[in-house]
């Protein structure tokens, strides 16, 4: 039930629109319907009673025409205040709502259901300065209150929504105003992303939760942003938002400041995969600057000490990686890189990005061998095992008890040895020809590639092709079935890579670039296994042999497991099957693939704000380990089940960004959390950016600076109260005319 007034006035026109509906409006039929049953009685009682003449009525009617039109009032006016008590008190029973700037709506009592979505994203740290509010997050909650001011107590109920991803209720429906307040003074400032997706979808849940409530609004409060709002889940959001407008009156609140910018330092990370001791090695940092380009110095430190090097930028959405070449490690292990970009923006909390990276003193390498020959370079893996560690330089000493000064320690054992050994001592397993593994080994296998260890597999005679099928190929030990031996015959020539140094080369190569005289070009493969890879596998070919044939055989692949790698070599890793070992590229050949397939050890070191810290379960324990924050506080670490059956231990949530500290009763290892860079760019969206996510759907775009912006009466204004006092006064007048209108009155009864 509704009723729209509309006035035109002035030119151009404009428009003022009163209308009412009703929240129950079978309460008002109900009302109409009773009202009827007071004239009903009426009509019945005048068919009680039978007219009969006699003489003395004749004496009574006279006296009664003298006052019959005074009776005949009094009973039309009871009847009709009787009606209307009835009617009305259904009319106040379905609780009719109205809207206008008027007086008579501003204190009608308002009702319903008032869903504040408020951003606490670490983008709302913005300092805009306004009064009374130093950032963003602080205006917020200032709007929130004033809006929660306007409410009416008893009436209407509050529930509030922070976006900090992850998203949450902050606080269910209530009625109890005092406690909405309360409740968005506790929102803390994040330092995740923004979460506009999850928070409207708790927000259609509360929704529906609330059906009965007749007057549904949303109000967003946030800072706009184009790293909020420009989603790549966009279809997502624009289906949220689409659902949430046919339940909500929605409004969103702009806290953005049209010239706000941002400078970041998005990312800090090695250049190479591998860091060594004593080595220059390369880091590249990623700054960014949004809504302007910036200007400023580079700054660089490791384990808290400055490092020369330092360069100045000009900063810009699309700036080159910044390398910072000067970087030499004394000793290995856990160490902590960091850069800062100070620009003078607003928002100070991603101008300094820290990074741990893990420095490798010595690399222990297992290599198994399948074959033991009599001779030195007999066996199946004394070529590698002297392409890894090469012997020192004429003149040039190795490290003492070293025949080496590479940073790899190989150590070569027989296929039947390799049960003995713990595989979690080693960052690299090399298996060199090995005829075929059990099932209980290759489960440890898998466990070390998963954890995040590199296997590297070559064949070699002994290889049972049945064997690395039904053990090896179903725990992804192997990136296809091995099919076929492929050989030529003694006198031809073998079979040659597709290696093109001038060409696209997989990156494991990139050193190769250029490089036309290394023999990979030449090397002559005489003996192989052909490999199958399935059409969803996801190895990558890192090397080809050359063909005619439309798809070529594999000679190397790269394929992830778990944390690890798996890199497959189709041949041997001595000469035994190819010339490839006394070509001047082997022993670059084979580091590149050492180096370029073993995993960073540093990725679980480097968290994300909103993600857990998880050990791993490799890790050595001498006591229950303890995590503690950047302010000294300790966060909960708790043991977790893994799915091969050990158990691990993993954080809480890492809220805050900054510096933690792991201890493990074995050492002490730095943590370095970041808040995510895809919340950097601050940039405003603009109100037409955020409709179009939102579906198109309409919505009121307001700016944060309007002085009244709590206070615009747009709906929601519950007559029911002022019906219902009206039903009062109309009961008391109806008993006071009883009592006037009766048959006792003084002086003027019959007797």
């Amino acid at each position: 039930m509704a009723i729209a007034l509309v006035m035109f006035s002035g030119s151009p026109p404009q428009t003022s629109v009163l209308a009412a509906s009703v929240i129950t409006p079978g309460f008002a039929v109900a009302g109409v319907v009773l009202a009827s049953i007071p004239v009903i009685i009426h009509l019945l009682n005048r068919r009680r009673f039978r007219t009969v003449k006699w003489a003395a009525m004749d004496f009574l009617l006279s006296a009664l025409k003298k006052n019959r039109r005074r009776v005949k009032f009094e009973q039309w006016l009871l009847l009709a205040t009787r009606c209307a008590v009835l009617a009305l008190l259904g009319l106040a029973l379905a609780r009719p709502m109205a809207c206008d700037q008027s007086g008579l709506a501003a204190g009608a009592t308002r009702s319903g259901l008032h869903v504040l979505v408020i951003d606490n994203s670490y983008s709302m740290a913005y300092l805009a300065n306004r009064p009374g509010a130093a950032t963003h997050l602080e205006h917020a909650k200032n709007v929130a209150k004033r809006i929660v001011e306007q409410l009416s107590s008893g009436g209407e109920s509050v529930a509030v929504i922070t976006t900090g991803k992850p998203s949450a209720v902050l606080l269910q429906p209530t009625y109890d105003l005092q406690a909405a307040a309360q409740a968005i003074d506790r929102i803390e400032q994040s330092f995740s992303a923004t979460d506009v997706t999850g928070a409207l979808g708790l927000a259609w849940e509360l929704g529906n939760q609330s059906p009965r409530q007749s007057v549904r609004r949303l109000e967003m409060i946030t800072d706009g942003t184009r790293s909020a709002w420009e989603l790549a889940e966009r279809d997502r959001l624009m289906s949220i938002g689409r659902e949430l407008a046919g339940i909500y009156q929605i409004r969103h609140v702009n806290l953005a400041v049209p010239d706000q910018w941002n400078a970041v330092v998005s990312d800090v990370a090695p250049a190479g995969s591998i860091i060594r001791v004593g080595f220059n090695s390369d880091l590249a940092a990623h700054v960014k600057s949004y809504g302007r380009s910036a200007s400023a110095v580079l700054q660089w430190s490791m384990d808290n000490e400055p490092v020369t090097g330092n360069t100045m930028i000009e900063a810009t959405p699309d700036t080159a990686p910044v390398i910072q070449s000067q970087a030499r490690f004394r000793d290995g292990g856990a160490h902590v890189v960091s850069a800062t970009f100070v620009a003078g923006d607003r928002l100070r909390v991603d101008d300094q990005r820290y990074r741990v990276v893990e420095v490798a003193s010595a690399m222990k390498v297992l290599i198994v061998e399948g074959e033991r020959g009599v001779g030195a370079m007999s066996s199946s893996g004394a070529f590698l095992e002297l392409a890894l560690a090469p012997p020192a330089d004429a003149g040039r000493s190795a490290s003492i008890g070293r025949r080496s000064d590479s940073y790899i320690l190989p150590e070569r054992v027989s296929d039947i040895e390799l049960g003995n050994k713990v595989l979690s001592d080693y960052r690299a397993i090399v298996l060199a020809g090995v005829g075929q593994i059990g099932a209980g080994q290759a489960d440890l296998l898998k466990r070390f590639v998963e954890d995040g260890g590199t296997l590297l597999v070559f064949m070699g005679e002994p290889v049972s092709s049945d064997s690395y099928n039904q053990v090896l190929l179903p725990r992804g030990l192997l990136p296809g079935p091995l099919t076929k031996r492929m050989s030529v015959a003694a006198e031809q020539r073998g079979f040659l890579f597709d290696f093109r140094p001038l060409g696209a080369l997989h990156p494991v190569l990139k050193v190769f670039s250029g490089e036309q005289k290394t023999g990979l070009d030449t090397a002559q493969v005489f003996t192989y296994w052909q490999l199958e890879l399935p059409a969803d596998a996801k190895a990558e070919r890192v090397l080809d042999y050359a063909t005619t044939a439309a798809t070529a055989d594999p000679a190397i692949t790269l394929h992830p497991l778990g944390g690890g790698r798996v890199v497959f070599i189709s041949t041997t890793a001595n000469a035994e099957w190819t010339s490839l070992p006394a070509k001047p590229a082997y022993v670059a050949l084979v580091h590149e693939l050492l180096s370029g397939s073993i995993v960073g050890g540093d990725e679980w070191m480097n968290r994300i704000v909103g993600q857990t810290l998880d050990l791993p379960p490799n890790l050595t324990f001498k006591a229950v380990p303890t995590l503690t924050g950047p302010s000294a506080q300790e966060v909960q670490l708790s043991q977790q089940p893994l799915a091969d059956g050990r158990s691990g231990y993993r954080s809480s949530v890492l809220a805050k960004p900054g510096l933690y500290s792991l201890s493990t009763g074995a050492a002490t290892i730095p943590i370095a959390v970041n808040c995510p860079a895809d919340e950097a760019d601050i940039r405003p969206a603009g109100d037409a950016a955020i409709r179009t996510a939102l579906g198109g759907i309409e919505i009121d775009l307001i700016s944060s600076d309007i002085p009244a912006v709590a206070e615009a009466r747009v709906g929601g204004n519950d007559f029911g109260w002022i019906v219902m006092l009206a039903v009062l006064a109309l009961v008391t007048a109806e008993s006071m005319m009883a009592m006037r209108f009766g048959h006792h009155r003084k002086g003027g009864a019959l007797r």
